[in-house]
């Protein structure tokens, strides 16, 4: 898929769960049961030392038994990640910051790029190179779905997807889509350590199915 038509899979989706773990079975099982859940859209995050060799594990694995995943690699922080995590197979790159050196990686290898954005100033930079949907990180601890609102009327082209401090529940993923939000990325509450400690992976799978319908009646 071209970086237009995954953009437009985050807005029509408006769902971004993300994950990382050291262990490849965990992660795997994490993918699939999101996979079961109806999640077409994945994120895993390159924060472990042995990020990259679960990253190609899980590309070849969707690749082999998962069709129409579209798994991006999220915590890049410099060229060089990037160029590394294009050349296994990332759908598309996100980044906890701005940075023009990520940028011209993902232009030269037509590669959708989320940066970070915290500020006026950092989403008013993405917006003039070019980038229409950026990341507002920590959301939460910016201001929450008021903070959302008030930056969306100075950035009215610009696609949000709000991603630190999202809760898992109807009314608080409500109030992040009437901000004027596109996505939200949700982490570490989609995966209850104790669920993947017990090898509960068809709870997972009901609770992102909960989510997925948590969003779609926030947008209609």
């Amino acid at each position: 898929m071209t970086a237009q038509e995954i953009a437009a899979q985050v807005k029509a989706t408006g769902f971004m769960p993300l994950f990382t773990h050291t262990d490849l079975s965990v992660c795997t099982n994490v993918l699939k049961a999101s996979y079961d859940a109806g999640v077409r859209l994945f994120e895993f995050t390159n924060r472990n030392e042995n990020s990259f060799d679960i990253f190609c594990a899980l590309r070849k694995y969707c690749n082999d038994s998962l069709p129409g995943m579209i798994l991006g690699i999220g915590t890049i922080k410099n060229a060089q990640q990037a160029e590394k995590f294009i050349a296994a197979g990332a759908d598309f790159l996100i980044s906890p910051m701005i940075l023009e050196e990520i940028n011209e990686v993902a232009v030269k290898n037509q590669k959708l790029w989320m940066p970070g954005c915290a500020t006026p100033s950092e989403i008013g930079l993405a917006e003039n190179w070019g980038i229409n949907i950026v990341k507002i990180f920590p959301a939460r601890q910016l201001g929450g779905p008021a903070y959302i609102k008030a930056v969306r009327a100075v950035f009215p082209t610009i696609q949000f997807m709000a991603t630190g401090g999202v809760e898992p529940t109807q009314d608080d993923i409500a109030s992040w889509f009437k901000s004027g939000v596109s996505a939200v990325g949700i982490g570490s509450q989609l995966f209850p350590p104790a669920w993947l400690a017990n090898g509960q992976y068809d709870l997972v799978t009901d609770h992102i199915k909960k989510i997925i319908q948590y969003i779609h009646h926030s947008k209609e």
